[in-house]
């Protein structure tokens, strides 16, 4: 049996130019604020403020006050 050699192959592409540049990074958008923080999320969505009445959010504005509605069971 006769031994096979190695192959050869040439490959040619062509590229734009276009196709080199770096892919854009994603920026960040404004999704809402909630306890008086700004929330940037990159693919948008938004905040929503889960706390069921007036009283507890004004009770979260302190920094007394958030533990306590931390301690009811709310993420604050």
């Amino acid at each position: 049996m006769a031994k096979k050699g190695k192959g050869i192959a040439i490959i040619i592409s062509m590229v734009d130019k276009k196709d080199m540049k770096k892919a854009k990074k994603a920026e960040m958008a404004y999704g809402g604020s909630v306890g008086g923080k700004k929330h940037m999320y990159s693919n948008g969505g938004s905040v929503t403020d889960n706390l069921p009445n007036k009283g507890l959010r004004e009770l979260a504005k302190t920094a007394k006050g958030k533990t306590a509605v931390r301690k009811m069971g709310f993420d604050v």
